[in-house]
């Protein structure tokens, strides 16, 4: 039986004579991945009748001008509409299933005289308890602008985290907003990968008027994981001190490996394997050991305070990429 989710975009827009490319996502298991794939136009009956599926079947009066394309290795199948006319307009279903009614998503398409192309869906593949780096583009460089990661459902997109601070509690200590690069673009990490993370996601900035630019991303999170489930919670008492371990892939070549400490959705580096700390926690804070064969460092925390209470992240970064993970110290007094 098909099963699980299928996720694709909700509004799609393409000019006159022009095309579209509609990707749609799903979980690759091994019934989804030889299933049949369809898409299909909404009538004002409340039938969708097929233009094509991976069955070799193609409406006759769309021949020549629509292609599927499953891609069953990545969980997709992309479905392209060429030479678009205004009768185009309409309400379509991509999804998986011998009947046309089964798991789908709807979407609505709109032919315009002249329409902007959208920027590709971004796939991003994650494992659960894992951590995946979403680069955003923004659209300008200037920094007045709020950056947003937000999740599409049925009817609208939930904000998760902006830049203005704000995180959704199901979020806390695990995704962060990156400020902006000279580029304009700016990253959202996120770790602690769970199940229900898999879906589509926009992130992009909202200038005072509005959003200025939007990327949509698709996030799968295999449930098969190599990440063992690791302590994500450490005590300690004032005065005293408390020492954890941050785990890289042993594999990796990383230009940087750190540690920050996370508050509303933004993360101030503390201090990194090239001998940077933090002027506040100058010699109360060090790296005590570190085993690159097994991919671990240990950090060693003295003279604890009541304030550093609160969620750390253990960072590598390879390029743009940059694997994390989060936890959670809790202080007592003596």
């Amino acid at each position: 039986p098909v099963c699980s989710s299928l996720y694709g975009s909700r509004f799609l827009a393409g000019g006159l004579g022009g095309s579209i490319t509609h990707q749609c996502f799903y979980s690759p298991s091994p019934a989804n991945r030889h299933e049949r794939k369809y898409w299909c136009k909404m009538a004002a009956s409340g039938v969708c009748y097929t233009i094509i599926s991976s069955s070799s079947y193609t409406l006759s009066e769309y021949r020549g001008r629509v292609a599927l394309r499953d891609l069953p290795q990545n969980g997709s199948f992309a479905v392209t509409m060429t030479g678009l006319r205004g009768s185009d307009t309409g309400t379509y279903r991509c999804g998986i299933g011998s009947t046309n009614g089964g798991l789908y998503v709807s979407l609505n398409l709109t032919v315009l005289p002249d329409a902007t192309v959208a920027r590709p869906t971004q796939l991003i593949r994650g494992q659960l308890r894992g951590s995946v780096t979403v680069l955003c583009p923004s659209g300008a460089t200037q920094g007045d602008k709020k950056r947003f990661w937000c999740k599409v459902g049925r009817s609208s997109c939930a904000l998760i985290a902006s830049s203005d601070g704000s995180v959704d509690r199901r979020y806390q200590g695990r995704i962060l907003i990156t400020p902006q690069e000279s580029s304009g673009a700016f990253k959202v990490l996120m770790n602690d990968l769970k199940k229900e993370d898999s879906g589509l996601y926009l992130c992009g900035a909202q200038g005072l008027r509005g959003q200025d630019s939007q990327q949509e991303v698709v996030l799968q999170v295999a449930t098969a994981s190599t990440i063992p489930r690791r302590p994500k919670f450490f005590s300690g008492a004032v005065g005293g001190s408390l020492s954890f371990q941050c785990h890289h892939d042993p594999k990796g070549t990383y230009e940087k490996k750190y540690l920050c400490r996370w508050k509303g959705g933004s993360c101030s580096l503390l201090l990194d394997h090239e001998g940077f700390v933090l002027e506040s926690y100058k010699g109360r804070i060090q790296i005590s050991s570190s085993d690159p064969e097994h991919g671990t460092y240990t950090v060693l925390l003295r003279q604890l305070r009541e304030e550093d209470e609160g969620w750390y992240w253990c960072g590598a970064r390879r390029g743009h990429e940059e694997l994390t993970a989060s936890l959670k110290l809790l202080i007592h007094k003596g």
